[in-house]
């Protein structure tokens, strides 16, 4: 049974209730080997344990596990000879040192009269609120497109910014796991300096238009707000099971279920069929109807990771060199900035095997560029980077993304 603390606050005028992780351990495991993966199986369809991060060979696993089930776990690791150590010891901190933060950054900008920006974490709302400055202050480059709604209602808005017709387009989307709030920041970030800043950047707009859909998925992301920190997937109820939502990011119509379809308890969970949430079917069929795109990029985290297709196989696509050589100079620029290193590979040979991912969709179904990025993690909890990231975060990635956007190919 779920552990909830009635938290009084105010988050947008209204009071929530905030799920508690008291006493909650994040525990870690050695690096993996490839016999070691099968041995997560029993532990990834149990929603007793939440994973930070997933089996993959040469990488450790990161749990969060509730209090009572602490000992448990770290004997059945220890068992599988996986070294368990205890890296967090009470997650509750840590959400609640982040609670404060926002809260504390949003009494001073409302002392200050400064309006909410880029360098704290934003709720939907005012996610939302910020696009339509946007579009009120640069309407000459900036429209809204409602692309959909998701499955309690809410908008799939992206953002266009574009000087005129006839160009190829970027589009960037973040938080198709709720969880990884670094993703939306990053790209008001990019909007900033396509709008605010555009004087430096000019040649980027007359050359290509750009697309923003910062939260791929609102439920979710509304959810980590009100309700659960750490949650994942999206949010529509799985007949016949008392777990909630798919993982948006194994629903595309690219080698759906391959490998074998985990429960519905499974963060991994893809879902009853391809494109079965309407989050991605949304996303879908936007793509499919706006030919200029010719670029994606998928925005995660955490890890430090920028990969290509394929996910489903360990065989290369047959653009692999241009996607390398691109992937290459986009975090050679970014590292220039402060140093931050990044692995570069295709997702199957770098992490580990996922079947009906959205950039495999992008270069399989539409045959255009696509690109996921796992941007860094912060503190303690990578989830759970400090404000003072952000900026440093967005920054270094803002390089690349100018590298990307050089590399658009022509209509």
């Amino acid at each position: 049974m779920k552990v909830l603390v009635v938290v009084l606050a105010v988050l947008c005028g209204t009071a929530f209730a905030y799920k508690s992780y008291e006493g909650y351990h994040v525990l870690k495991t050695k690096p993996l080997a490839k016999e070691d993966l099968r041995k997560f199986d029993a532990l990834r369809s149990d929603p007793t344990f939440n994973f930070w991060v997933f089996p993959e060979v040469g990488h450790a696993v990161e749990i969060m596990v509730p209090p009572a089930n602490v000992s448990l776990l770290h004997s059945r690791l220890q068992r599988y000879g996986l070294e368990p150590t205890v890296v967090i010891e009470n997650v509750e901190e840590i959400v609640a040192n982040e609670r404060a933060e926002i809260e504390a950054l949003r009494r001073a900008e409302k002392l200050s009269g400064r309006a909410p920006s880029f360098d704290r974490f934003l709720d939907l709302s005012e996610l939302f609120a910020y696009l339509d400055e946007v579009v009120t202050n640069y309407p000459e480059i900036a429209s809204i497109i409602d692309i959909g709604t998701s499955f309690e209602g809410r908008p799939l808005r992206v953002l266009k910014l574009s000087n005129g017709p006839g160009k190829s387009g970027l589009f960037i989307e973040s938080v198709i796991h709720a969880r990884e709030w670094i993703g939306p920041p990053t790209l008001l970030y990019a909007i900033n300096e396509l709008t605010e800043n555009l004087a430096n950047n000019q040649a980027m707009l007359d050359k290509n238009d750009f697309y923003f859909l910062l939260a791929t998925n609102p439920d979710g992301y509304e959810y980590t707000w009100t309700t659960d920190r750490f949650w994942r997937k999206t949010r529509k109820p799985n007949p016949g099971s008392s777990c909630v939502g798919t993982d948006p990011n194994r629903n595309f119509d690219w080698k759906w279920g391959g490998g074998g379809v985990p429960g519905p308890c499974d963060e991994t969970y893809p879902g009853t069929g391809p494109l079965s949430e309407i989050e991605c079917k949304s996303y879908a069929d936007f793509l499919v109807a706006t030919p200029s795109i010719n670029m994606v990029i998928s925005i995660h985290s955490y890890g430090q990771m920028l990969l290509y297709s394929w996910g489903d196989t360990n065989e290369l696509p047959p653009n692999v060199g241009i996607l390398d050589s691109i992937a290459t100079a986009a975090i050679d620029a970014l590292s220039a900035v402060r140093g931050t290193t990044y692995d570069i590979g295709s997702i199957a040979n770098t992490i580990y095997l996922a079947y009906g991912g959205t950039i495999d969709w992008v270069l399989g179904v539409l045959g255009k560029q696509a690109y996921a990025f796992e941007l860094p993690g912060g503190g303690l909890a990578g989830f759970n980077p400090p404000a003072s990231a952000i900026i440093p975060v967005a920054t270094e990635t803002w390089e690349a993304f100018k590298v990307f956007a050089e590399n658009i190919p022509p209509l």
